[in-house]
């Protein structure tokens, strides 16, 4: 713990905490002027906080609707292309983020058919390619929710003449609230910090985060990057608290770091 995790930790804080890259921290070096500049000094790195807090945010709800029917059908009316779907989530989540980012721009490089608008350069096209790559991190948890569902409970509602949606909304969707809740959580905290798929469809109009950490150190702004990525520690640590604070609702075994 203390080498792969709390050193680089301390080094990544006593970085924000300094004037320069390379100083030590005493009472000469110390400086919030770094996290000040990430917060208030450049409109860019603003943002890119903007940018990937909604984007995210969007993810995790459209991604959120997908597992619940696709989980629906998953666990019981499952067929060949549902089958299918569900394979294709782990296929997309197992491959490389820089092939599903390649797959993207090469995909909606030309206009869509019928509709004549074109993804590429665009914030949309990095939605639909964490649409693509996370969708197994909420697909996961909401089957583990609805293992736990009665399907006579469905059966039922279904031999009283409600329709899916009626029957999603109304029973399935609140008993099944906490395993999806947990899975957007899942999805947020993946994409809040993803570098690989976004690092190549990023444009001077539409950064996020971990792209723009990358171009600050490479730009000789260490320190600035430093203290965007402790920003960014902080915002992922609360959303685990936050998350861990509702283990006690959710299914055995949603949360990756708890057992």
């Amino acid at each position: 713990m203390v080498i792969t995790l709390l050193l680089p930790l301390s080094a990544l804080l006593v970085t924000a905490l300094t004037r320069g890259f390379g100083q030590a921290l005493n009472w000469q070096t110390l400086t919030l002027e770094n996290f000040q500049q990430a917060l208030w000094g450049y409109p860019a790195i603003r943002q890119a906080f903007v940018t990937s807090l909604w984007l995210t945010g969007l993810s995790a709800i459209v991604l959120s609707v997908m597992a619940l029917f696709l989980a629906f059908f998953l666990s019981w009316r499952r067929s060949r292309l549902v089958r299918g779907l569900g394979f294709a989530s782990e296929l997309t989540y197992a491959l490389p983020g820089i092939v599903t980012g390649v797959a993207a721009m090469l995909f909606f490089l030309r206009p869509l058919p019928l509709l004549g608008v074109s993804l590429y350069g665009t914030v949309w096209i990095i939605l639909a390619a964490y649409l693509a790559n996370f969708l197994a991190l909420v697909l996961r948890p909401t089957l583990a929710g609805f293992a736990q569902i009665e399907p006579s409970l469905d059966e039922a509602a279904r031999l009283c003449g409600a329709g899916l949606i009626r029957r999603m909304t109304d029973i399935l969707l609140p008993l099944a609230a906490p395993s999806v809740l947990a899975g957007a959580l899942l999805v947020f905290l993946t994409a809040l910090n993803e570098i690989q798929v976004s690092v190549l469809l990023v444009t001077a109009q539409t950064q996020t985060l971990g792209p723009t950490i990358i171009f600050l150190d490479e730009g000789g702004s260490a320190p600035l990057a430093a203290a965007v990525g402790c920003l960014m520690i902080g915002v992922v640590l609360g959303l685990m608290l936050l998350a861990s604070r509702l283990t006690r609702r959710l299914p055995q075994g949603v949360l990756p770091w708890q057992a």
